[in-house]
């Protein structure tokens, strides 16, 4: 059994994004701006926001089936990003269902703690039915409220607040790991108040200054992770995660698909270096009372406007436009009919003159139909 091997950071996937905190710090606010947001409000908290939403869902199968609205009407609604406002609430929707399907009063009834169980399973199956948008290049955004329970270290005789997601009760050990597992951020968002004393003995005090942050990486007193390098600390701005949201330019997405069928290597690379590297003799101009030849004349004209370093690839390996033009057409880059002088510098510098080798094979091939 043989199985492909690929390298990099793979691009294209959506982003599986969890945002709690205190009421008020801005949740909302922060998700509304991400790309081509549409809420998934299932608490009302948007109504009085300029955003994009769906019906609020009324049960949990509705919520599943405006994911898979999303999911069907993504390119004509440009929909990037789904965002369920708040998962807290949605996750009453998922225990209302388990209950009227098994026809008990409450998650208590199963008995044996089997509900909390039922449940867990549940929201499993629901982050796996959110990987069909994340696969398409769709974010999906878990908004949650955030609580404070008592916790303690093993080196440290006394218990502190620490901050987590706002789940059941008795879900929170079940049901908030399942999240932060799934996601490749979790942030938490706070108020950070500075406190000065106000006296000599320092046994009055007050608070200066309070400003919004979100954490990104877990500590002692908080929950959070992420997967990009983000500092510990950011202002509680988009600004500040902006760039993990950028869309690739329309040549950047041609160059990732070039590069799934493979990274050229370093003597593809060393090749195609020599290749469009003219040597001092080459490079050296020729006498101005040498004219070129009408052939010279011909092929200069016909490259005129394509990038220097593949105008020369061509006119070394005597290859025309339109032979270039068949082959990129062929993998689906660029239509077949696009002249190569409209190509973007970047396809050209990233796949063209690096897999030139490649590149000849195949138009030797043409060639030889």
């Amino acid at each position: 059994m043989n199985f492909e091997e690929t390298n990099g950071i793979q691009t294209g996937a959506g982003i599986k994004l969890v945002i709690y905190g205190q009421e008020g710090v801005g949740k909302t606010s922060l998700a509304a701006q991400l790309p081509g947001a549409v809420f998934l409000d299932c608490e009302g908290s948007t109504s009085k926001m300029n955003v994009r939403r769906l019906p609020k869902p009324s049960s949990w199968e509705m919520l599943q089936q405006e994911l898979d609205f999303v999911l069907e009407s993504r390119a004509q609604r440009q929909y990037q990003t789904v965002i369920i406002d708040t998962f807290d609430w949605a996750e009453r929707l998922a225990i209302a269902e388990l209950c009227s399907k098994h026809q008990v009063t409450g998650i208590e009834g199963f008995g044996y703690g089997k509900g909390w169980e039922y449940e867990a399973e549940e929201i499993g199956r629901f982050l796996d039915r959110t990987e069909r948008l994340i696969q398409v290049g769709v974010n999906v955004v878990l908004l949650c409220h955030a609580i404070t329970r008592k916790a303690s270290l093993p080196e440290v005789d006394a218990e502190f607040d620490h901050w987590e997601l706002k789940l059941g009760n008795k879900t929170t050990n079940k049901i908030a790991p399942l999240l932060k597992e799934w996601s490749d951020i979790t942030l938490f968002l706070a108020f950070q108040t500075h406190v000065i004393a106000t006296d000599d003995k320092g046994k009055k005090h007050k608070a200066t200054a309070c400003k919004r942050v979100m954490y990104t990486t877990k500590t002692a007193w908080w929950d959070a992770k992420n997967r990009f390098g983000l500092p510990p600390e950011l202002p509680l701005e988009f600004a500040s995660i902006a760039t993990l949201f950028a869309a690739p330019s329309p040549a950047e997405q041609l160059l990732q698909k070039a590069r799934t069928e493979g990274i050229p290597t370093q003597q593809d690379l060393q090749e195609s270096v020599e290749l469009y590297t003219p040597s001092a003799a080459s490079a050296a101009p020729e006498p101005w009372d040498q004219p070129a030849t009408p052939e010279e004349q011909q092929t200069q004209h016909i490259l005129d406007g394509i990038a220097p370093q593949l105008a020369q690839l061509m006119a070394s390996s005597h290859v025309q436009p339109a032979e270039l033009q068949a082959v990129v057409g062929s993998k689906g880059y660029f239509p077949a009919d696009m002249p190569v002088q409209n190509y973007p510098q970047d396809f050209v510098e990233g796949w063209c003159i690096p897999w030139w080798q490649n590149i000849m094979g195949m138009i030797q091939a043409n060639r030889t139909k």
